[in-house]
């Protein structure tokens, strides 16, 4: 219900007001006021109140003649010396009276922040009632509690916080930018020492863009701040907040250093297996054919003593390059047909000689339902088996080492799969269990008396664990001091896949024949003098005719004018090297039906490696040392395709 004009006297009372509304500008400032406005009598009771009384109250009928104190609960925040009410004591009084702000619940729950002032009704000299205006504060309290909490936030962040208006004055800092300045020792220097010192030109840009601005380190003193700046919309102003990233820079840049230092020791690594496989490639090439030609008994015992001594130095390159894949993660597996016993038996042929001169009985148990055909990398599974085998005779002086392989349960996850289970046992020294726990690390062997006795880098079985994991399986040791070693080991392969019959006998050719039915002619590529020669004798015993080239601009140069057969084009060589001289000749190609095979020889060993000299054109790779099967089958192979 809306405010009724009273029917009071417009007359006016000396000392009291020098005007009085009328009874409609009474009626309209109710109205019309954006405050809750209501009259009472002199009891307090409410005899009229405006519409903004009834929104705050929500509610009219009942609220006539109802007391106003009892309504809004209105008190003053600390009782007053004659404990009256701010009605009470505004009637008592003749004075206006205020309330400034009390908290006040409406019946349906909705809690209020308000401010109410008293005024007094006069009427002939006689206070009659009250007129009370009540302002609704609750929007207004709690922006500024708000405030007050972002204040409070800011205040206490452990991190720097700085106010900036649109012409690069501060405004404000927070305790913990002072704080930090005291601590950095930077008071005398002021805060702007620990700002970026382009801060006129970053405060312009955010201003000027209204985008952030983030991490910009700076540095002072012992500390590294990363400062972020935000622009505060309409207000024209920006705020800065800081962080100390001094631990996340030290470790940022000690993973950057870690990072280059393993770089680092790949390029190293990968730099010393070309050049110790090149001359390893020239050792092992002239014992090879050495073994070939007339000798004497201790000649023939020396030349085998020389040429073991080179396989030994080419084993440990491969554990040192197979090791740092593993540092780096990048050890991986190849997948290719596996033919499994032809496989065990290379192994055995090549550890027959030394557990022959040991007397050692070397016993292989392959179970009837292991599949012959399998798909895996056969490479890792010779490496595993030569070594575990390899180890087991080295440590065994009389007796037996016997392998075994079965055919287990495939995991229920894999049930296509292929789950084999070897075991290497033998009637060695034998370990104790605490030599067992270390057995597994790198560097690891026995004893440092077993390392001198026997030999090696302690990397092997570290290898071989790495890439039984690699291959799904598990790996273990069982031995007693004295009484043998037992390693068992599983290798998750895959079934075979099924092919059209083909044929795999090789046809030995004496004298390879070009189609003229002249010898054919093979160019070597090679600027070292003694790889040049291991190949050209090889090639030559082979029955192909040979020439020379020195690097890869004479390859280029010669393959322009004679028409081999295939090139062997070493990949690292002066002026031009492998893999420019091969782009080259195969850009000269373009456009003829003719293309020469080319055959990489190179020492560096990985699949990335092999990649990278096919995507440059050539047709096969060979690593260093050369063996002369392994050069005669790529050879065969390559020829057969023209």
């Amino acid at each position: 219900m809306s405010a009724q004009p009273q029917s009071e006297s417009n007359a006016r009372v000396p000392g009291q007001m020098s005007w009085l509304p009328t009874r409609e500008d009474a009626f309209l400032l109710m109205e019309s006021s954006g405050d809750a406005v209501f009259v009472t009598d002199r009891s307090g009771r409410i005899v009229s109140l405006n519409p903004m009384a009834q929104q705050l109250v929500g509610r009219t009928r009942d609220v006539f003649g109802q007391s106003f104190q009892e309504l809004m609960d209105c008190r003053f925040p600390e009782p007053n010396e004659a404990g009256a009410s701010p009605f009470q004591q505004m009637m008592k009084t003749g004075e206006v009276t205020m309330v400034s702000s009390h908290q006040w619940t409406r019946g349906d729950g909705v809690r209020f922040e308000l401010s109410t002032t008293f005024w007094p009704r006069v009427q002939l000299a006689e206070r009659v009632g009250g007129v009370i205006v009540t302002r609704d504060l609750t929007s207004e309290m709690e922006v500024q509690r708000d405030v007050q909490r972002v204040a409070r936030l800011a205040e206490d962040s452990p991190n720097p916080i700085v106010e900036f208006d649109g012409a690069g004055g501060m405004l404000y800092a927070n305790t913990a930018m002072v704080e930090l300045l005291t601590e950095c020792g930077a008071l005398e220097r002021g805060i702007e020492a620990m700002l970026p010192p382009n801060l006129d030109v970053i405060l312009k840009d955010c201003l000027r863009t209204g985008s952030a601005t983030c991490r910009i380190e700076h540095a002072i003193v012992n500390r590294i701040l990363a400062w972020s700046f935000f622009p505060l919309g309409d207000l024209k102003q920006i705020r800065a907040y800081g962080f100390d990233v001094t631990a996340d820079v030290a470790l940022r840049r000690a993973k950057e250093v870690a990072e280059e230092s393993a770089r680092a020791k790949g390029i190293f690594l990968a730099t010393m297996s070309h050049e110790l496989r090149t001359p390893m490639n020239g050792v092992l090439g002239c014992t090879q054919l050495l073994q070939d030609t007339s000798l004497t008994d201790a000649q023939r015992q020396l030349l085998q003593t020389m040429h073991r001594s080179a396989e030994a130095l080419l084993a440990l390159v491969n554990d040192i390059l197979d090791f740092s894949k593993i540092e780096a993660g990048k050890m991986s597996l190849e997948t290719a047909d596996v033919h499994l016993r032809p496989l065990i038996e290379d192994v055995i042929t090549l550890v027959s000689e030394l557990a022959k001169k040991k007397a050692l009985e070397l016993t292989v148990d392959v179970a009837p339902d292991v599949p012959e055909s399998l798909r895996g990398d056969p490479v890792r599974l010779r490496q595993i088996l030569f070594n575990l085998v390899g180890n087991a005779i080295k440590f065994t002086e009389a007796g037996s080492v016997a392998v075994s392989v079965t055919l287990q349960q495939s995991p229920p996850h894999l049930p296509d799969s292929i789950l084999l289970g070897w075991k290497i046992a033998d009637t060695g020294i034998g370990m104790t269990d605490e030599q067992q726990a270390r057995l597994f690390q790198a560097y690891s062997q026995a004893e440092t008396s077993t390392a001198r006795k026997f030999g090696g880098t302690g990397l092997g079985l570290m290898i071989c664990r790495q890439l039984v994991e690699l291959m799904g399986g598990e790996i273990a040791v069982d031995s007693r001091a004295g009484s043998g070693t037992t390693f068992s080991y599983t290798t998750l392969l895959l079934p075979t896949i099924q092919r059209g019959a083909v044929g795999h006998a090789v046809t030995q050719v004496s004298k390879p024949e070009s189609k003229s039915g002249s010898p054919k002619r093979i160019l070597v590529a090679d600027d070292n003098e003694i790889n040049q020669v291991v190949a050209c004798k090889f090639l030559q015993k082979l029955g192909y005719e040979v020439e020379v080239a020195r690097n890869g601009r004479e390859a280029l140069e010669a393959a322009a004018r004679t028409p081999y057969d295939a090139i062997l084009m070493d990949c690292e060589m002066p002026e031009m090297d492998g893999y420019d001289a091969t782009r080259a000749i195969r850009q000269r190609e373009t456009g003829q039906e003719r293309r020469i095979p080319v055959i990489a020889l190179t020492g560096h060993a990985s699949a990335d490696d092999e990649r990278v000299c096919l995507d440059a054109g050539m047709d096969a790779v060979l690593t260093k040392p050369v063996t002369l099967p392994a050069l005669r089958g790529s050879l065969d192979r390559i020829l057969r395709r023209l």
